[in-house]
């Protein structure tokens, strides 16, 4: 039988792992300084925690999505495939 939670520790579980600005930005792949101006400007989902910007690998999916869905040029270009109206 599982032990209650006592609130001394915390279930990493729980929480998705932050990427920094290189990882992201590897990811995405862009140049970190494009990266951080856009976070800056509020063109891609990010926190700043301290001086440091983080991303959420699950965020920066759906922001693609979203922007897949959103431009038929963009859907075109990045998956090689027009979508069919």
């Amino acid at each position: 039988m599982e032990e209650p939670h006592t609130g001394g520790d915390i279930d990493d579980r729980q929480f998705e792992r932050l990427l920094d600005l290189q990882q992201a930005a590897s990811i995405l792949g862009m140049h970190p300084k494009t990266l951080e101006g856009m976070a800056r400007n509020r063109k891609i989902p990010a926190l700043k925690l301290g001086k440091r910007w983080r991303f959420r690998l699950s965020s920066l999916n759906i922001w693609l999505e979203n922007g897949l869905n959103s431009t038929p040029t963009n859907h075109a270009a990045l998956t090689g495939q027009e979508r069919n109206p």
